[in-house]
């Protein structure tokens, strides 16, 4: 089992937090576009849990390799990052899963572009989002094995946070798919009520 112990941060200027990250031992890996579909069942409301059940799409910039990977979190465990159980497993043809996961009942919620750029510095990894419909965030991540490693590893993140710029504070708990849904919600009402 892995726990996430993850952060996710509204960003306003992404070449200075990449330039600045990279100032602190920050290596640039990879830059990918994802494309994440999530899913529901009348059995299982994921979106009501707190929970996800995802298939992600990763196209790589320097190379037409395409991977698909399904992905299970569960609800979060603390109230000031987004950690959770996390379970995830490349799959070779993701449309095919996709074409089970609808004949067994789960139906797509709905879909998140990103274009991501992933840097390392030892066993943590920051991700720079730009995220179709909401723009620029940075997440801060570090894969634990046990429940006793998770404070220490939120620890961790704090101190980059902070070496950004940035605090607890200035993080949200919020979802990509959440934030999308609520804009696409607000903007339905907004709608309704004639202010479009």
């Amino acid at each position: 089992m892995s726990i996430e112990v993850e952060i996710k941060v509204k960003i306003q200027n992404r070449k200075q937090i990449m330039d600045s990250l990279k100032k602190i031992g920050f290596l640039e890996n990879r830059c990918v576009v994802e494309t994440d579909i999530y899913y529901t069942s009348t059995h299982h409301d994921f979106v009501a849990l707190g929970e996800a059940l995802r298939i992600r799409t990763v196209k790589d910039s320097e190379s037409p390799k395409e991977t698909s990977v399904i992905t299970y979190k569960g609800a979060k465990l603390d109230q000031v990052s987004m950690t959770r159980q996390e379970l995830e497993t490349e799959v070779g043809d993701g449309e095919t899963v996709r074409k089970i996961l609808e004949h067994i009942g789960f139906c797509p919620v709905s879909a998140v572009e990103k274009k991501r750029l992933y840097l390392n510095k030892n066993n943590m990894t920051a991700c720079l989002d730009n995220v179709k419909g909401l723009g620029d965030y940075l997440e801060l991540e570090i894969l634990t094995d046990t429940e006793e490693k998770r404070t220490e590893a939120l620890k961790q993140i704090e101190d980059v946070l902070e070496a950004l710029g940035y605090s607890m504070e200035d993080t949200t708990r919020t979802s990509y798919l959440s934030m999308l849904m609520k804009k696409e919600k607000d903007g339905k009402d907004a709608q309704s009520n004639g202010l479009y």
